[in-house]
């Protein structure tokens, strides 16, 4: 016979989790129903962009290979374009990054020149661009232009007849034009492919900045949950 006692914690996770998933749950619906943005100050802003990422993947990865699957499927079948741009939006904390990196570790990209940028809620296009430049050259890896058509043009010449991947991770910037302004500076025409995946708090984001449907990813399930619990403790 199994004591109680074993069963017991596993209750009260589960019961805990479940809490936590049905707050979250209530706090998305609000800030759908009253059209709610997340505002920062200068001490958030800071904290944020301490934080940082980068494409280096986890050893153990729990519940988002199917997804990871899917996103793979959909690039393969949409890199026809010269740029191809599919954005992954949810809830922060759900794993829109570690779903990013598995992509980019995947060896379906491995023939490509890859990039990892960490946009963060401080939106700068030189910044993007020069860290883009320094990741493809060589040659530029401790030189920042200043100067936004100088950035445009070593670009077109860094991204013209190659096959590249860019992630840009964590981006806020809602400015149509600004968005625009972000794809086209990543534009190379026939000459190359280009492949995007964004990750995004919001719908509305990935929405203007997509050129393929963009993926919602959901919460992990309770036992995946518990997975990971039992992964860190």
């Amino acid at each position: 016979m199994i004591p109680c006692l074993t069963i017991g914690p596993k209750i009260t996770m589960a019961n805990k989790m479940n809490k936590m998933r049905k707050g979250l749950e209530v706090i998305t619906g609000q800030h759908k129903e009253f059209k709610l943005t997340e505002c920062t100050n200068a001490n958030e802003q800071t904290v944020t962009d301490v934080r940082e990422t980068s494409s280096k993947l986890e050893r153990h990865i729990v519940g988002r290979t199917k997804e990871k699957d899917k996103i793979l499927a959909y690039l393969s079948e949409s890199m026809i374009n010269e740029i191809t741009v599919l954005p992954i939006y949810g809830i922060g904390g759900l794993g829109k990054t570690t779903l990013a990196k598995m992509v980019y570790n995947s060896p379906q990209f491995k023939e490509y020149s890859q990039v990892w940028v960490y946009v963060s809620q401080t939106f700068d296009l030189k910044k993007i661009g020069n860290s883009i430049i320094s990741q493809l050259s060589e040659k530029n890896r401790e030189i920042a232009y200043t100067e936004k058509q100088m950035i445009d043009n070593y670009l077109q010449k860094l991204l013209a007849n190659k096959n590249i991947l860019i992630v840009l991770d964590d981006l806020w910037e809602n400015n149509k034009s600004h968005l625009e302004e972000l794809l086209g500076m990543l534009k190379v025409g026939e000459s190359g492919k280009v492949v995007v995946v964004v990750t995004t708090r919001y719908e509305d984001i990935a929405k203007k900045i997509c050129t393929i449907q963009p993926h919602k990813l959901a919460p992990l399930k309770d036992d995946e949950c518990w997975t990971i619990i039992k992964q860190k403790s």
